[in-house]
């Protein structure tokens, strides 16, 4: 019905790179839409994240979205996609650690496959 996978995403620091995480890909089937499964797959990955004290998660998403999530526009936090010409509101930040970020602002980097997609 649906899937989720939680992708590293890194960030440079002055004391070594911050690493999050970001819900992609996510994806539930045309039939199963609109029946809360995303929205279940996000809040079951998110709870893991927190667990797994990952200091934040990133997301490149439908800005009707993931704000029920608490996620922000990262430009909030001086967080910037490393792909230009998004929408600020579609790049967002869920912290759950501001501490390791302390400092930290410029271009959230994705790993390399994902520059295909885009």
């Amino acid at each position: 019905m649906g899937h989720i996978l939680f992708s590293p995403v890194t960030l440079a620091g002055a004391d070594g790179n911050v690493i999050g995480m970001a819900p992609a890909p996510m994806a539930v089937l045309p039939d199963h839409q609109r029946r809360g499964i995303g929205s279940r797959l996000v809040e079951a990955g998110l709870d893991i994240l927190r667990r797994r004290k990952r200091p934040l998660a990133i997301v490149l998403g439908h800005p009707g979205f993931y704000p029920r999530f608490g996620f922000v526009p990262a430009s909030r936090h001086g967080l910037r996609c490393q792909w230009e010409g998004g929408p600020d509101e579609a790049f967002m930040v869920l912290v759950f650690d501001a501490a390791p970020l302390s400092g930290v602002s410029g271009v959230v980097r994705y790993r390399d496959e994902f520059n295909a997609a885009m």
